[in-house]
């Protein structure tokens, strides 16, 4: 029987996952110890899993905010007075997305990947890339204004906030942070200007006739049936 490797960084105690990391040596001063072990509190393998790897994550984001902190903000001297410095130490929005497809994206197709990329995209290209708290709700606006000069339809920019919501809400559950996100509530045109449809001319109705008894094949016999039926 084979048998299976524990996940990174867990060992396992009384058939309870622990997840166990060193400290790195420039930000021990920070911790009353060089380690940090704490219960994952399951016995799943799979579980464990993803627990690690989302603490992993967490750790990760929240020690380089704290090397950022001990460094000199580039080009400082560019910020407005009163510039907010972006150093909450949460995550980026783009590993906020590598997250959401490493947990969500497991057996999706290559679109569901390719489209959750492009959205992030639209969000980074007009907004930058910021924490996922450092976003708000006048950047949403923002955000939407510059979609719509790009003359997308209003479905199109449905589906790109709703996967935008979709990201940073995913991160905000699994993480467990304390921040709201900025797109939830901006407001969004739901309908596109509807085009007016013409009706087929009958003279065209009848060369389309023609031409379906003249080819007299499979496709041409069910146009055939529509016409004659109105059955869509």
């Amino acid at each position: 029987m084979k048998t299976l490797i524990n996940p990174k960084y867990t060992f396992v105690r009384g058939d309870v996952y622990y997840f166990s990391k060193s400290i790195p040596v420039d930000l021990r001063s920070y911790y009353s110890r060089s380690r940090i072990v704490q219960s994952l509190k399951t016995r799943s393998f799979t579980k464990a899993t993803t627990a690690s790897r989302l603490v992993s994550a967490k750790l990760e984001d929240y020690w380089l905010g704290l090397r950022l902190k001990k460094k000199d903000v580039p080009a400082a001297h560019l910020l407005l007075n009163g510039a907010a410095v972006n150093d909450s130490g949460l995550l980026t929005i783009e590993d906020a997305l590598e997250l959401y497809l490493t947990v969500i994206g497991k057996g999706r197709q290559k679109q569901f990947f390719t489209t959750a990329k492009r959205y992030i995209g639209y969000l980074t290209e007009c907004l930058g890339s910021r924490s996922v708290d450092k976003y708000t709700s006048r950047d949403a606006v923002l955000l939407r204004e510059w979609l719509l000069k790009k003359e997308l339809s209003h479905s199109s920019l449905q589906r790109i906030f709703s996967g935008i919501k979709a990201v940073i809400n995913f991160v905000i559950l699994e993480l467990g942070l304390e921040c709201q996100n900025a797109f939830s509530r901006v407001y969004l045109p739901s309908h596109d200007n509807p085009k007016k449809r013409h009706a087929i001319s009958e003279r065209n109705m009848t060369q389309l006739k023609q031409q379906c008894l003249d080819l007299d094949d499979d496709i041409r016999w069910l146009v055939a049936i529509i016409f004659d039926t109105g059955m869509r």
